[in-house]
């Protein structure tokens, strides 16, 4: 298969999806098997590297020499946009790397699944869940004869207001690395490797390709690091792409320092893949312990330029033999000599994983008297209003990535929208539809037959609402572009437009309103939360949103998810939002000429991130991380293992129904050289019962959970004196707890990561 190349590299970001020529996989067709060619060189046919059955360095340790510098040099950038390979004389075939985090996006309009978004598959909190939505990503990669995928996305939600928030995988780096994890081996389990992203600190997206983030030590290795740390202890990514932001003054892409954290500390052997232009200079890049530039093409100029680099010493050639050594790991495990490529896709059993992914991250935040689910059988006419009711979030509908929220925009097969979902169950005779306004002019109408109405008339002649609420992609999105632009991040907490008001006006005409939102972050509900009996979040669902809110709202599914970021009451509560626009979203000073200066960003929150900063501080969320309602109830009971470092809990379904529970564990160290957060999530376990069953949970505590970063000594170090265990169902609701003794100790050492 042949790719378009390009000679030069471009900023391309991920908006850069030139046609490649590409055959894939049409809907339900038969799997087509790419085969792997020989090489062109027939002295290497018999080759020990092209022996599958040899551990892989020594298959490394066999093809290294047999290269030359140029070849070698070959092998440290793109073929094209979004390809890599394309060395015949090896035997090594070009191959995709596909967009994104939630599905394979596809060129020419071929569709692939559309998952739910990453904050939803967090939300769900089950790792084997999320393990099958990887293991959909790499069949589906495999299927369009690709070999990696730019996902996941395992950035930090410091800020509600951050676009890209949607991606990842909210504000706690042990669910956010967790999460990764599964994620992660459900991909690379079919043979396909993940380019988890951004290292490090792109947060948000205003500036992001030009900014100077700093932080403090503490800070980046307690919350933006370690969901890295997490992801590469439980699941090892073969590669990771770097963020375009510098970091104390050097692209992560030229920074050795920050690599070799990477590299040596986190103790990760995979390759370093340059996000879409964000090798400035393959000397900088190679130095910094960078191993890929993307994208690229193929230029025998450039190759040669850099082996000249690397023979005058202006390139250190062990760090080239390391990228090349790390470029040709990532090669053998994806099996780019000896396995075909192709696989299934846009199978059902793919789409009921979208589904059960869906229902269940599905965040039940209110239920007053019980009010859900609702009976089909006692409802004669149901109201459904609201800007998401018949909104497309995917580009099922024909749209381009720029409305869809970017290289996370999927084009589904099909998208079931909440109105059609409900439809579908009553009749439209029995549905009253109201959008109130739109957030765009729809392409297709899910329902192109239903009469529109005004929502106060609708309302009054229902016996029951839905509004369906939130935001849409030009809110929760990739800014593309290069430099500083607006409108890069959300402009504040608000449901989008004029939804508060809107939601007032039906209250006025029918209390009995269900609120479902969905949205990719917080967002504020204190003009109304109070004065309707039920609210959902049911977040950018994929190609079954509609569904699985149907499910959830009628009772066919019970609500198990949980949050996975904390809903304050206004912008301030977050820390980053009250100490200056240097820590959010960063100034632009002026030189002595009066030009404006590299844009700057300080993280004046330090490690007070999501939850740590309100139980510091002692505000009161709206609704706390980890919360979730069930349509069942359970009970928490202590059960002492006799092992000091697992603690147990019994977890039992009181309810009437089946359903699941979050088990959650938090620990709280002792303060001492540092001030410590109040609780930090340090385990979690989905469990499934039926009512009246019971089982015991256990958690075992490692160093790794035990230590924080002393910035005076500059190590990892275990504080002294007593530890609280606690678990329960939320991170404000901890019925179970233990504590136990700690000596002081000090891990092994790692190095600060200086700056420059």
């Amino acid at each position: 298969m042949r790719y378009h190349s390009i000679t030069a590299s471009c900023f391309a970001l991920a908006a850069i999806s030139a046609a490649m020529g590409q055959q894939f996989a049409d809907v339900n067709q038969k799997e087509e098997i790419k085969p792997i060619a020989p090489p062109t060189d027939a002295s290497l046919i018999d080759a020990k590297y092209r022996n599958a059955s040899l551990p892989i360095e020594e298959r490394i340790d066999d093809l290294l020499p047999r290269l030359s510098m140029e070849e070698k040099a070959e092998l440290l950038h793109g073929a094209s946009t979004f390809s890599y390979g394309r060395i015949p004389r090896i035997g090594l075939a070009e191959f995709g790397m596909f967009d994104g985090p939630q599905g394979v996006r596809l060129e020419e309009g071929k569709p692939s699944t559309a998952l739910p978004c990453g904050i939803a598959m967090a939300a769900t909190w089950n790792r084997e869940l999320v393990r099958l939505a990887g293991k959909v990503l790499g069949e589906e990669t495999r299927a369009a004869h690709g070999r990696v995928i730019l996902g996941p996305g395992i950035n930090m939600m410091r800020t509600p207001l951050g676009a890209r928030s949607f991606e990842y995988f909210g504000e706690d780096p042990y669910l956010a690395g967790m999460t990764a994890a599964g994620y992660i081996n459900g991909v690379q389990g079919e043979g396909v490797a993940v380019c988890a992203k951004h290292w490090v600190l792109n947060d948000q997206e205003w500036a992001r390709t030009v900014m100077n983030v700093d932080t403090d030590e503490r800070s980046l290795r307690e919350i933006y690091a370690r969901p890295f740390q997490i992801a590469i202890d439980n699941s090892n990514p073969w590669s990771i792409m770097t963020s375009y932001n510098l970091v104390r003054g050097q692209y992560p892409s030229h920074n050795k320092k920050l690599n070799t954290l990477l590299y040596d500390e986190l103790k990760w052997d995979g390759a370093l893949v340059s996000d879409w232009g964000a090798w400035h200079g393959d000397v900088p890049a190679i130095n910094g312990g960078c191993t890929l530039e993307m994208p690229s093409g193929k230029n025998a100029g450039k190759d040669k330029a850099i082996a000249k680099a690397v023979q005058e010493g202006r390139i250190d050639r062990n760090m080239f033999d390391a990228a090349v050594r790390r470029n040709l790991r990532l090669l053998f495990r994806i099996g780019a000599f000896d396995r075909a490529t192709g696989g299934p896709a846009n199978t059902p059993q793919q789409a009921d994983i979208a589904r059960r992914i869906a229902e269940e991250a599905v965040v039940l935040l209110k239920n007053n008297q019980n009010i859900l689910p609702l009976s089909r059988d006692k409802i004669k006419k149901i109201a459904v209003i609201g800007p998401n009711a018949d909104q497309y979030h995917t580009m099922a509908d024909g749209s381009t990535l720029h409305t869809r929220g970017g290289s996370g925009a999927i084009r589904g097969t099909h998208e079931i929208t909440p109105l059609k979902a409900i439809v579908d169950l009553f009749g439209e005779e029995n549905v009253l539809y109201a959008p109130g306004f739109r957030f765009e002019e729809p392409k297709i109408r899910s329902c192109p037959n239903l009469k529109e109405m005004d929502p106060v008339d609708a309302a009054k002649q229902a016996d029951i609402v839905l509004f369906f609420g939130g935001t849409d992609h030009t809110y929760d999105k990739e800014k593309l572009g290069w430099g500083v632009l607006p409108d890069s991040d959300k402009p504040d907490l608000d449901l989008k437009g004029k939804q508060a008001e809107l939601i007032a006006r039906i209250i006025e005409a029918n209390p009995s309103v269900i609120v479902a939102l969905t949205v990719g972050a917080p967002v504020q509900m204190e003009e109304w939360i109070d004065q309707v009996p039920a609210v959902l979040v049911t977040w950018y669902g994929g190609q079954e949103a509609g569904t699985a809110a149907s499910n959830i709202i009628f009772g066919k599914a019970n609500p198990s998810g949980k949050l996975p970021q904390t809903f304050g009451k206004k912008l301030e509560d977050w820390l980053s939002h009250s100490t200056g626009t240097i820590s959010y979203p960063g100034v632009i000073e002026k030189d002595a000429n009066g030009h404006d200066k590299r844009p700057e960003q300080r993280y004046g929150d330090s490690i007070w991130v999501g939850y740590r900063h309100f139980d510091k501080a002692g505000i009161a969320p709206r609704f706390p991380f980890g919360y979730g309602l069930s349509y069942t109830t359970f009970s928490f009971d202590k059960k002492n293992s006799g092992n000091k470092d697992t603690f147990e809990v019994i977890v039992t379904n009181t309810g009437k129904k089946a359903g699941a529970e979050v088990v959650q564990c938090y620990l709280s160290k002792p303060d001492g050289q540092a001030q410590m957060p109040v609780r930090e999530l340090v385990g979690y376990e989905k469990v499934f019962l039926n009512p009246g069953e019971s089982r015991t949970v256990s958690f075992t505590l490692t160093d790794k959970e035990k230590r924080f970063w002393n910035e005076q000594s500059g190590k990892w170090e275990i504080p002294s004196g007593t530890y609280r265990i606690s678990i329960g169902n939320s991170s404000r609701n901890l019925p179970v707890t233990y504590t136990f003794e700690q000596e002081h100790t000090t891990p092994p050492p790692g190095n600060a990561i200086g700056t420059h």
